[in-house]
């Protein structure tokens, strides 16, 4: 079979490493082309075991799992990645060490699309994005699928794109390292704030990394930027597709320039929407209409029960700083904040004023980094001339927040429904990677609500 650039892949040797959902996906679509597929995988679980299997059904030529032989992709001409694969781990290295080109499962996906792609990136809000728009589109009798980072990998949905539809894909910073041909039909930044940087060498390699959906890019494409973001400004003037700005109108030609009332009704996220539905030719009063009655995904902001008059909230996706400070912003009231968990190697500091404000009650640290924020919370950073905050359950209203820890997180909301009164938000937005604790993010937000549901 050959992919869209007439390129064969009949009996052509690609490794596949990892063998999480992005791996399986790539393998299993390696194997309708034709490929002769290897899988090699770090882990040795039933649940990966069972994928293996799997995959032999298909006639996979060898999967290895609890570990990498570097023999094993000797015979590779390519090597395809998933995205929580390191760059410096070990057969990654060995590939390039060979000369042996290596791709992301979104690039593979790329080489076998028939349809239009809007992509999504950013540091928050991609996921959210992407599911709007592919209502959108819906509601406007387009064909339109959601896919990609957000947990329904693009290599898994190949089958069902047309060239009549849209595949709307969110993609990570990991997935766009390792594309070189990927080309959005309209790409969108929606912002950039510190993330990653365990796996980035600094916050200007994080967004050079985001800043790689451009690189491939004509002037017949889009690029759908923030323009209240200078990072991004700056990021626009090197681009070769041409812009479309939201947040600010910068150099918006009249029919994508967004009304001053406009800007304040909607978030920047919601405005990058609007400007990619005018982009696709979906009428303003739709858009609006499909935004306003969009109710939230799972594990964002999602409200999960009220409990005496207390509200649980589920914000597990929060793995980072900045999406804790964006979750406090859309929580109205008094809040108890559940937080911690695998440090990113993130800066903490911007998290300490927000959270001394009178409003919150108190919070509860989980995780391996509970220590460390713990630390920064109380003032142990003698540089940022912090003062400690009390750890007295009773306070003043000028007094600073109770903290407290939870060995588990059964115990944190617990102790968090303790700090809670009637009508106060318990926010569980973690700032952190689940790592620690839980497998994913999902697996995280998920255990959070049968602990409040068993209240």
């Amino acid at each position: 079979m050959t992919d869209v650039f007439g390129r064969p892949w009949t009996g052509r040797r690609v490794s596949v490493v990892g063998l999480g959902r992005s791996g399986l996906a790539a393998a299993q679509l390696l194997c309708r082309v034709g490929a002769r597929v290897r899988v090699t995988e770090a882990r040795q679980t039933p649940g990966l075991e069972a994928a293996a299997q799997s995959l032999r059904a298909l006639g996979i030529e060898a999967v290895e799992l609890g570990g990498h032989s570097r023999r094993w992709l000797e015979p590779s001409e390519l090597v395809v990645v998933s995205p929580g694969v390191c760059e410096s781990a070990a057969p990654i290295r060995w590939a390039t060490e060979q000369g042996v080109p290596v791709i992301s499962e979104i690039e593979l996906a790329f080489h076998f699309c028939p349809s239009r792609i809007v992509a999504v990136t950013g540091t928050n809000g991609k996921s959210t994005a992407v599911t709007l728009l592919a209502q959108l589109l819906t509601a406007g009798h387009r064909a339109a699928v959601a896919c990609g980072n957000l947990g329904i990998p693009f290599s898994s949905v190949i089958d069902r794109l047309t060239s009549h539809a849209i595949a709307v894909v969110e993609v990570s910073s990991f997935q766009l390292l390792w594309c070189h041909q990927f080309r959005p039909a309209i790409g969108v930044l929606l912002n950039v704030d510190s993330n990653h940087l365990d796996r980035h060498a600094d916050a200007d390699a994080y967004v050079a990394a985001k800043a790689r959906l451009f690189q491939r890019q004509t002037p017949e494409d889009w690029a759908v930027l923030n323009g209240r973001d200078p990072r991004l400004v700056a990021l626009g003037e090197r681009v070769q597709a041409k812009r479309a700005w939201f947040g600010e109108n910068r150099t918006n030609p009249p029919a994508l320039c967004l009304a001053e009332e406009t800007r304040r009704a909607l978030t920047e996220g919601a405005q990058a929407i609007l400007q990619v539905a005018r982009l696709l030719q979906i009428p303003d009063p739709l858009a609006w209409q499909v935004i306003r009655s969009f109710r939230g995904l799972e594990h964002r902001l999602e409200h999960v029960a009220t409990i005496r008059g207390i509200h649980f909230v589920n914000d597990s996706k929060s793995t980072t700083p900045g999406s804790l400070l964006f979750a406090l912003a859309q929580i109205a009231g008094e809040a108890v904040v559940i937080l911690g968990g695998r440090d990113k190697g993130l800066d903490f500091h911007p998290l300490v004023e927000p959270l001394r404000q009178p409003r919150i009650k108190g919070m509860v640290l989980i995780g391996e980094a509970r220590q460390q924020l713990r630390a920064l919370l109380n003032g142990s950073s003698v540089s940022c001339g912090l003062q400690p905050l009390t750890n007295g359950r009773r306070r003043s209203h000028a007094a600073h927040p109770v903290i407290q820890e939870g060995r588990t997180l059964d115990d944190a909301v617990r102790l968090a429904m303790g700090l809670a009164g009637a009508g106060t938000t318990v926010l569980f937005s973690p700032a952190c990677a689940s790592f620690d604790m839980f497998r994913d993010f999902e697996e995280r937000g998920r255990a959070f609500k049968a602990i409040v549901h068993a209240l």
